[in-house]
């Protein structure tokens, strides 16, 4: 992964532009959807898309890793709402 670091401003009405260079280099198109994760005093801007296929496979296996105990934990949660 290559990083580009460049120094945007931010508008009154909160708008920023991002560079033609970076725009390019990221396939950035007009009508674009981009994401932004802020964290404490950093935040990180990326492709919609690219975000949603970061997330793939996140919660593989939490809730069993075969289709018996997945379907063993549904029974459970539905016995534990009906009470």
């Amino acid at each position: 992964m290559v990083w580009v670091a460049k120094s945007i401003r931010v508008s009154t009405k909160g708008q920023v532009v991002i560079p033609i260079d970076v725009r390019r280099r990221l396939g950035i198109r007009s009508g674009d959807t981009l994401v932004i994760i802020g964290g404490d005093d950093e935040a990180l801007m990326m492709k919609a898309s690219r975000y949603v296929e970061s997330l793939r496979g996140m919660a593989k296996g939490i809730y069993g890793r075969t289709r018996k105990e997945v379907d063993a934990y549904i029974r459970g949660e539905r016995q534990w709402w009906q009470g």
